[in-house]
């Protein structure tokens, strides 16, 4: 019940962090094993980073970087139109911004004294401007689809599962699609269908999880950064009644590996109480 951080909360005296405006993320940010605070504010984002002895350092009284912020002159960045992620786009253990505007893909490098340089316009895909209308609608993740390679950019778009592959520096090659299915054209949608990426085989890489009408669907990942073909692999948590009815203004759905076994499992907290699936490979049981 300690607070340590006076800062990135609600109430005036710790900033007026609001909830539709202001992201927070907890990362480690420099490689050295510790999770830091990161947020952004009206003005950019700010880095509140945590100590050796677990201590959190108080925020200076300039922002790390004046971009990625709500306000115009932090760039616009909208919480319902404007997803933003942490991740290290070029391999040397510090995490990087990474931002999907109108217009398409920014990204803000960290160098090796924590300094965020000005964000590049880096890809004209995964924006508003190209039918992404919002996160919500169009879930979009960082992550490395095979395993030696850099992290790439997975989308579920308009026309379904969309991959650019990471160049290791920072930018990215143009979009494919790899998939298609879990996007708008095969009737997804973002009021109805969750959508994540998850390793389900414990070979290290991600595959697709949909959260359908009939209930949970899985692409596995090839290991070239593609997909197979959707599966259903449990006939629970899902949209239809006969799937349990489950909402996504009600019941929140996990993916995580309760068992140890080095595979997620399936939590979900429905009407009821919270349920379970365990993961057995290829499919998931309920009981």
């Amino acid at each position: 019940g300690e607070l340590v951080l006076k800062a990135f909360g609600h109430g005036p005296q710790a900033g007026g962090w609001l909830a539709d405006k202001h992201p927070r993320f907890l990362a480690d940010t420099t490689g050295n094993g510790r999770l830091d605070v990161i947020g952004c504010h009206d003005d950019g984002l700010w880095v509140s980073l945590q100590d050796d002895d677990g201590k959190f350092a108080p925020l200076p009284d300039e922002p790390a970087l004046r971009a990625f912020g709500h306000s115009e002159e932090a760039g616009g960045w909208l919480v319902d139109r404007h997803p933003r992620f942490l991740a290290d786009t070029t391999g040397d253990g510090r995490l990087d911004i990474v931002g999907c505007h109108d217009d398409g893909l920014w990204v803000s490098l960290q160098d090796e004294e924590g300094t965020f340089a000005e964000p590049l316009y880096v890809l004209d895909e995964f924006g508003v401007d190209q039918g992404w209308s919002s996160p919500g609608e169009h879930p979009r993740f960082l992550a490395r689809t095979t395993r030696d390679g850099a992290v790439d950019i997975v989308g579920f778009g308009p026309q379904g599962v969309v991959v650019a592959r990471g160049r290791g520096d920072g930018t990215f090659e143009p979009g494919k699609l790899v998939l298609n299915d879990y996007g708008q054209a095969q009737g997804w949608t973002g009021g109805k269908h969750p959508r994540l990426l998850a390793d389900t085989t414990g070979d290290k890489n991600p595959d697709v999880i949909g959260f359908g009408n009939e209930g949970v669907w899985v692409s596995h990942n090839k290991g070239d950064g593609t997909f197979e073909q959707a599966q259903l692999v449990c006939r629970g948590f899902g949209y239809d009644e006969d799937a349990g009815g489950w909402r996504v203004d009600r019941h929140s759905r996990f993916l995580a590996d309760i068992t140890g076994d080095g595979r997620v499992d399936i939590v979900g907290f429905g009407g009821p109480g919270v349920h379970v699936a365990r993961n057995l490979f290829r499919r998931f049981r309920t009981r």
